[in-house]
């Protein structure tokens, strides 16, 4: 009795646990996967603290700009006395250079400095560069997004079309294992010969065999699609949107419409104005080289000396100054003329790169547009294709058994009928993926 109570228990315990392994797989829509690569993707992560860091590049030369304030202090013990040189008149000897030791022995100085730029012309084009260069990392950001948001995108696609192809191997394996099973009562009433049953028997190993690989396929696409969405490798999920034709035309229409405002919404193509800009200003920021710098200055300092060390006797003689430093550039060995000829030919290079990246683009869009409408043909096509195998199929099934056609015909027809069904998902696939990727070209993919 004890016995049974133990396997019972057990039993419910495997039951419940197994449910709540399948209650863990995690159900995610397109729109989650997209929110997922958003939140979790490791690249888009790095991307991301990247354009945090050039921020602080940015703040870095603001600071440049703004005063400087330091306390300094320093206790000196001497071992001999301090030693200046006079000349002999002035310490009452015949020398002409005479030296005197002076001070004391102990040594207190302490300042307060401060330090103001006032015309700093290098320093704020750079900061100006700087904050370019914060918006060039802005917009990486967007394109890395973009981009994942669309290896996600064909990817989740992907392995749509990769089940689906097992739902038709399936249906394709259920066919052949009828036509298996009819070709065997055919063979024993000795109506079909040997080589029919033989023939359909192999089609379905193949048949197996290829949906063996496709599960495969599927569960090495899955370990692909969880590190980009930055889930862990263990956990289960479960792709909830089909590969269905929803309103792909209607999106295509909009698209082949939002082509004739341009193409500058594309991150690339602004990266690559900025990344004229950000030259330009590199220009003006070496040409601020040739110009003076001038700064405020200041200075508060106490000080004292004596032999002993009663610092509360001590006496602490006050100096201050304020004033204005000036450093005017007259020779640097021709390095800062270098430097804007360097800059100069940079800015002519970055403007060509824009024509190149923007002809690449419109051959992109040609490319894309043509492609969809190619796919949307054979889309159509496929359709009609799907049809008529469907009837050829189930014409030739009932001649078989009708015994007026041969076991090739039916496997002929059942071979046209699952080409047909796949060649019809591969280009709902493909119309599905070129629509996100005329996203994509046209910059509206975030």
């Amino acid at each position: 009795m004890k016995t049974l109570i133990n396997k019972t228990v057990l039993l419910l315990l495997t039951f419940f646990s197994t449910q709540f392994l399948v209650a863990q797989n995690t159900s995610v829509s397109l729109k989650d996967a997209k929110e997922l690569v958003a939140k979790n993707n490791k690249k888009l992560a790095i991307q991301k603290l990247a354009e945090e860091r050039y921020k602080e590049v940015t703040n870095e030369l603001k600071g440049k700009l703004l005063p400087r304030v330091a306390l300094n202090s320093t206790v000196s013990h001497y071992f001999d006395r301090q030693v200046i040189f006079l000349p002999g008149t002035f310490a009452g000897t015949q020398n002409p250079v005479q030296d005197l030791s002076v001070g004391g022995l102990n040594a207190l100085n302490t300042s307060i400095t401060l330090q103001q730029p006032l015309i700093a012309k290098s320093i704020s084009r750079q900061k100006n560069m700087a904050k370019l260069e914060e918006k060039m990392q802005s917009e990486t950001t967007q394109e890395l997004q973009s981009q994942l948001v669309y290896q996600m995108t064909k990817s989740y696609y992907g392995i749509q079309l990769m089940k689906s192809q097992v739902q038709l191997q399936e249906k394709s394996l259920a066919r052949n294992q009828k036509a298996l099973s009819d070709s065997k009562s055919l063979f024993a009433e000795g109506r079909v010969l040997k080589v029919d049953t033989l023939r359909s028997y192999i089609a379905v190993e193949n048949l197996k065999s290829s949906i063996a690989y496709l599960h495969n396929n599927i569960e090495v696409a899955n370990g692909s699609f969880k590190k980009l969405l930055g889930m862990d490798a263990t956990e289960t999920i479960a792709l909830t949107d089909p590969l269905l034709l929803e309103d792909e035309n209607e999106k295509f229409i909009l698209l082949e419409e939002k082509i004739k405002s341009g193409t500058d919404d594309r991150n690339d193509v602004q990266l690559q104005v900025l990344a004229i800009e950000k030259e330009e200003q590199n220009l003006s920021a070496v040409k601020g080289n040739y110009l003076p710098q001038v700064s405020l200055i200041g200075q508060y300092q106490i000080q004292a000396q004596a032999d002993d060390l009663k610092v509360g006797q001590y006496t602490f003689p006050k100096t201050s100054f304020v004033g204005l430093q000036v450093s005017v550039p007259i020779f640097s060995g021709g390095s800062i003329t270098a430097q804007a000829r360097q800059s100069k030919i940079k800015i002519e290079q970055e403007k060509l790169n824009l024509e190149d990246l923007k002809q690449e683009v419109n051959l992109e869009l040609n490319t894309i547009s043509g492609n969809w409408k190619n796919a949307k043909a054979q889309l159509d096509i496929q359709k009609k294709t799907v049809d008529a195998a469907e009837i050829n199929y189930t014409i030739n099934s009932n001649r078989y058994l009708n015994n007026l056609s041969s076991m090739l015909e039916v496997n002929d027809a059942e071979l046209a009928l699952n080409t047909a069904q796949l060649n019809y998902l591969m280009a709902v696939y493909e119309l599905k993926v070129l629509t996100v990727a005329y996203e994509k070209a046209l910059g509206l993919l975030q």
